[in-house]
């Protein structure tokens, strides 16, 4: 008899920490294996379960109230035809039900999770997760974002830019800086360039041509920097970036396109030119002081707390229920205030940080009445923390709907690119150490949180990805492909479309050089590239909501498979080929039986078995 230690395609090894294409079991969240997401608390949903494995039985593990219990599941049709299916109907008993498939073998056991198959049973964080009651903002599965920083982006009114001398900050004046002059560390937050919302507006067109159809827009409230995560007013956009006209025109025509809008929430801070933070500074006994967290003055140190002794950046103290009305709850709260002028959402800035009495403490709780307060505005509002952290713990579904997704995504990957951390010190990390990370962040999401993960390359705060490649555009295309294909929406900060790259390296301000719209500045062909991968993202329902697998781990290359399978077993598959080396770089890789097309050339290169391709700018093929 053979043993399943002797079969080639049963268990990875146990140093494989991801999961491969050709695991002989397979469960996950499309309609074939899921009956439905977003159900609700008490009601049945089916899950099923597909193997080539000689089963003799098949058994449904789930934790409930605390305890395991175990249900056989029965043998159905096969709906696409190959290998045995099983299926089993089972209520939502918990906000968040934990569930993993036992198989028996005729001689052995082994258990089925988002971590593959292994004999002993894993950690509960590997099983596979259902949210019961959430409601994903679906419409960003289906989007593709664009990151704009409005003083660089495009002026679009020369007559509401700030003038050299204009007033002062932080005990300097600011400087109006000719636009394409390279940004310097000297000037920094006091150069301002002119960008506006009236920018924004005349390059919808360009955006939509693009391909896009979102956008974050970096703050745009009155504040006295060019970055304005100091804000002064956050009922007022800036005057110097067009004001509340500039802002409605803006809507008007971004709805007109069918683009959604989402707002930096400067939360955890607010400017020390701020009305509040003022009244509370110079009067103990007014309202507004329980607002922020004053402590005795000691030399060297503020008296009062601030986002990294920044003295600009006084600390919101959400111990204040004046400071929760103002912000989240209040009926007319800032975060309503925008949400009922037509915004889509919010980007929240270092949300780790938000917290009580100068601290992070309440953070969850504090993000959890945030997005209570967004969805009654409005039922698919986005609710995006930036984190540059591990963000398992906050990702329940209740708090924020997704993370800007440097753990799970941009660090590792652009590390295993560059062999260079961001902040410039070596690494020699290996394609096994980034899959790892990678995998391990998105196997412990419930899916339909997974999808909402904001993937990116690059942003105002870390450097440019042209510039980490330096250079090598060759680099930047494989990267992109990984980019616009794997679980999670995609966004692109403005300009990498057409190789703006920085003229030094480092993050902050060199990574905010102004866009550039003399098109013999551009590179068409790079642009043309993404904006086939945008199309072949938007046109993909396996890489807007597909489930992931790996098919390839090699020293240089590595190699996905996203997989929607439809209620009747039709399946839509992309794999996904890329290369770190710069240049011509072949593998040979084994894909499942289909007809594979390449995605630009829409050719079909392969029915399936051993493919050999050069992978160097990135490879998406279609079956």
């Amino acid at each position: 008899m053979t043993t399943l230690d002797e079969r080639p395609t049963s268990i990875p090894a146990p140093t494989m920490n991801v999961v491969f294409a050709d695991l002989p079991a397979w469960h996950d969240h499309t309609p074939a294996f899921t009956s439905a997401l977003g159900a609700q608390y008490g009601e049945r949903v089916t899950l099923r379960l597909k193997t080539t494995l000689p089963v003799r039985r098949v058994y449904l593990k789930l934790l409930v109230h605390g305890e395991i219990e175990e249900r056989e599941a029965q043998e159905i049709e096969a709906l696409d035809g190959e290998g045995r299916w099983f299926a089993l109907e089972t209520p939502l008993f918990a906000r968040k039900v934990h569930y993993a498939w036992q198989l028996e073998l005729e001689d052995d056991n082994v258990h089925l999770t988002m971590a593959g198959l292994h004999r002993s049973r894993r950690a509960y964080r590997d099983w596979f997760h259902y949210v019961a009651g959430y409601e994903a903002p679906k419409w960003v599965w289906k989007s593709v974002f664009y990151q704009i920083f409005p003083d660089r982006f495009r002026n679009g009114n020369p007559q509401d830019d700030v003038q050299t001398g204009e007033y002062e900050y932080a005990g300097r004046p600011v400087v109006k800086v000719p636009w394409g002059e390279a940004p310097t560390r000297d000037l920094d937050i006091h150069a301002h360039y002119g960008g506006d919302l009236e920018g924004i507006v005349e390059a919808l067109p360009y955006l939509e041509d693009l391909g896009v159809n979102a956008m974050w827009l970096t703050p745009i409230f009155q504040s006295p920097s060019a970055h304005r995560y100091d804000i002064t007013d956050y009922r007022a956009v800036d005057p110097h970036l067009g004001g509340e006209r500039a802002f409605d025109q803006l809507m008007k025509n971004a709805s007109e396109r069918n683009f959604h809008v989402v707002l930096d929430g400067v939360f955890n801070h607010t400017g020390s030119e701020n009305a509040l933070f003022q009244k509370a500074l110079h009067d103990p006994a007014s309202p507004e002081r329980s607002m922020f967290t004053f402590r005795e003055a000691r030399e060297g140190q503020l008296h009062y707390a601030a986002f990294y002794d920044v003295a600009t950046l006084p600390k919101i103290d959400y111990g204040s229920p004046n400071a929760v009305n103002e912000f989240f709850e209040g009926d007319s709260s800032i975060v309503r205030h925008w949400l009922r002028r037509g915004v889509h959402g919010w980007r929240l800035d270092v949300a780790q940080q938000i917290g009580v009495g100068g601290t992070d403490e309440g953070n969850l709780e504090l993000h959890r009445r945030l997005k209570r307060a967004a969805r009654e505005e409005n039922p698919q509002a986005y609710v995006l923390g930036e984190r540059f952290f591990d963000s398992e713990a906050v990702l329940s579904g209740d708090g924020e709907d997704g993370v800007m997704n440097y753990h799970g995504f941009g660090l590792p990957l652009m590390e295993w690119f560059t062999g260079e951390h961001y902040k410039g010190f070596p690494s020699r990390m290996t394609t096994a150490e980034m899959l790892d990370v990678m995998w391990d962040a998105y196997h412990v999401l419930a899916p339909e949180i997974a999808l909402n993960q904001f993937n990116l390359l690059d942003s105002h705060d870390v450097p440019r990805a042209l510039s980490r490649f330096e250079d090598n555009k060759t680099k930047l295309r494989a990267a992109l492909t990984v980019l616009f294909a794997y679980p999670g929406v995609p966004c692109i900060y403005y300009g990498t479309e057409i190789g703006l790259s920085q003229h030094e390296k480092g993050s902050m301000p060199f990574n905010r050089a102004t866009m550039p719209w003399d098109r013999n500045e551009w590179d068409h062909d790079l642009r043309a590239f993404v904006q086939h991968l945008i199309r072949t993202r938007r046109t993909s329902l396996a890489l807007q909501e597909g489930a992931l697998r790996f098919l390839l781990q090699d020293r240089d290359a590595f190699g996905f498979l996203r997989t929607y399978t439809h209620e009747g077993g039709r399946r839509e598959q992309v794999a996904v080929l890329t290369s770190r080396t710069g240049k011509h770089h072949e593998i040979t890789v084994e894909l499942p039986a289909a007809a594979w097309r390449d995605a630009h050339s829409g050719q079909v290169v392969s029915h399936g078995g051993r493919v050999t391709l050069d992978v160097s700018q990135g490879v998406i093929l279609l079956a």
